[in-house]
């Protein structure tokens, strides 16, 4: 399920990406995709208590330095999105103010943003519990 939630965010934010030039639908479009993988990971935080099962996964499991290096590298990226979701709410909420100084700024952050996204989505194939 929580799979299926995650694609459904690409979708909303590649849908958001399509509507760029439309603030009025691009808007609404990534402040769901923001709410949705809020939800997604507090829902994964107090189901699973994520933050310290990696603590004890790490101290206490045999995996293998790539198992841990990989899930080291899901949460660095979990992390860099989050902390790109607000810079892209802040500069896009600059740019709706019409302080075009950040457009550009906006914009490759939204590249890395996406980037960092799909990682994430690529990943998490590969580190859900068993």
């Amino acid at each position: 399920m929580l799979i299926a939630i995650s694609t459904l965010v690409l979708l909303v934010i590649a849908a958001g990406v399509w509507f760029r030039k439309r603030p009025e639908i691009h808007i609404p479009l990534m402040a769901a995709a923001f709410a949705i993988d809020l939800g997604l990971l507090l829902y994964i935080e107090f189901s699973r208590h994520a933050i310290e099962t990696l603590s004890e996964t790490i101290q206490t499991t045999s995996q293998t330095p790539a198992q841990e290096g990989l899930l080291l590298f899901h949460v660095a990226i979990s992390a860099l999105m989050l902390v790109l979701y607000i810079v892209q709410i802040i500069t896009g909420i600059q740019l709706f103010k019409g302080l075009h100084p950040t457009r550009l700024f906006h914009r490759y952050s939204a590249v890395l943003f996406v980037v960092c996204r799909l990682l994430n989505y690529a990943t998490s194939f590969f580190v859900v519990p068993a």
